[in-house]
C-alpha cells in the first residue's frame, strides 16, 4: 500500500507558514500492451525515474546472460517541447585549481636600539625608538592542477547487470516548479483534470536506448513514449486544512498513489518559495 509523508512546517518568529493549495500530477506509459511483470524472454529492461524537480534520468538493466554494449551517443531523450537530449556530451570539461607555496626570508632592524647602543640621546632617540627597518625576499612556486572530465561514447552492462545512463534532463511540463507556475496563473481556481488522454496531454517525452549483445557489431533499439495523464489542484479554502484539498485530489482520482509515477506537491506560501513533495513510484519499459 501507497503512503505519503508530510513534513510538518514550523519557523521562527512571527513569519507563518501556510499550505496554499496542493498540486498533483502522474506519468504513464504510452503502451496499451505493458504487461504488469516484465516477460521472461525481455532482453533489455530501461526504468526512468522523475525527481521531484522535474529531472529524469534513466537506469538499463540488461536480462540475458550476455555482455551488453550501450551505445550512449546513439541514446537520447527527446522532450515535451521536441528538443532531443543526447546521453553523450562530447564537450571536454575543465576543472583548475592553482596551490601556491612560497619561501620568505628577511631581517628587522631597531633603529632605537642601535641608537641607544651609539650613545645618541635627545629629540633623535626618542624619535628612532621602536622604528624597524627591515628586508626581506620571497621566492615561490604555484603550480595549476587541470582535470579533463571526458564523456564516455559507450558502456557495457554485464549480464543481468544495470547501471544509470549517467545523464539528467529536465522535463518540460513537470516537476514543483511547474506545478508552482500553475498555482499562481490559476487564480484561486481549482483544477481537476484526472484522466488526460495521450492526444490531449500537456507534457510527453520519450526515451531512446540503443544497445548492442554482440559486441558492437550490430546494434538495436527500444523506444519508450511517456505521458503526462492527470493534472490537479486544489486550494485550501480554510485556513490550515490541507486533508480537505487532498481529498478533493483523491475523490477525484482514487488510485492517485498507484500510479505509475506521480508527484504530490504541497505549496506553501510564506514568501520564501517554500514547499513540500512526495514522489512515488518509477516507471518502466522493456523490450
Amino acid at each position: 500500500m501507497a503512503t505519503v509523508s508530510l513534513v510538518l512546517f514550523t519557523s521562527c518568529g512571527s513569519t507563518k507558514l501556510v499550505v496554499t493549495d496542493v498540486s498533483y500530477q502522474s506519468v504513464c506509459n504510452a503502451r496499451t500492451d505493458l504487461a504488469e511483470k516484465i516477460p521472461d524472454d525481455a532482453t533489455i529492461a530501461i526504468f526512468p525515474y522523475i525527481y521531484a524537480n522535474g529531472k529524469l534520468g534513466v537506469f538499463v538493466k540488461n536480462l540475458t546472460d550476455e555482455v551488453m554494449v550501450i551505445d550512449r551517443t546513439k541514446s537520447f531523450v527527446v522532450n515535451s517541447d521536441g528538443t532531443s537530449l543526447m546521453f553523450y556530451d562530447p564537450t571536454v570539461k575543465t576543472t583548475s585549481s592553482t596551490d601556491i607555496s612560497s619561501a620568505t626570508s628577511g631581517v628587522g632592524v631597531n633603529l632605537g636600539a642601535i641608537g641607544n647602543a651609539v650613545g645618541i640621546g635627545g629629540a633623535l632617540g626618542v624619535a628612532l625608538n621602536g622604528v624597524n627597518v627591515g628586508g626581506s625576499s620571497t621566492s615561490g612556486s604555484s603550480v595549476t592542477n587541470t582535470t579533463y572530465t571526458i564523456d564516455q561514447p559507450s558502456a557495457s552492462l554485464a549480464p543481468y547487470g544495470q547501471a544509470s545512463m549517467g545523464r539528467d534532463f529536465q522535463i518540460t511540463g513537470l516537476g514543483e516548479q511547474f506545478l508552482s507556475e500553475l498555482s499562481s496563473k490559476a487564480n484561486n481556481t481549482d483544477v481537476f483534470k484526472p484522466m488526460i488522454l495521450k492526444q490531449d496531454t500537456y507534457c510527453n517525452f520519450s526515451v531512446c536506448i540503443s544497445y548492442s549483445l554482440d559486441g558492437g557489431k550490430t546494434f538495436d533499439k527500444i523506444v519508450s513514449n511517456y505521458y503526462a495523464n492527470s493534472l490537479m489542484l486544489s486550494y485550501v479554502r480554510v485556513d490550515g486544512d490541507v486533508n480537505t484539498a487532498l481529498r478533493k485530489i483523491y475523490k477525484n482520482k482514487s488510485n492517485a498513489l498507484t500510479a505509475p509515477w506521480y508527484l504530490l506537491h504541497f505549496n506553501v506560501s510564506a514568501g520564501i518559495g517554500t514547499y513540500n513533495d512526495a514522489v512515488g513510484n518509477m516507471l518502466y519499459d522493456y523490450k
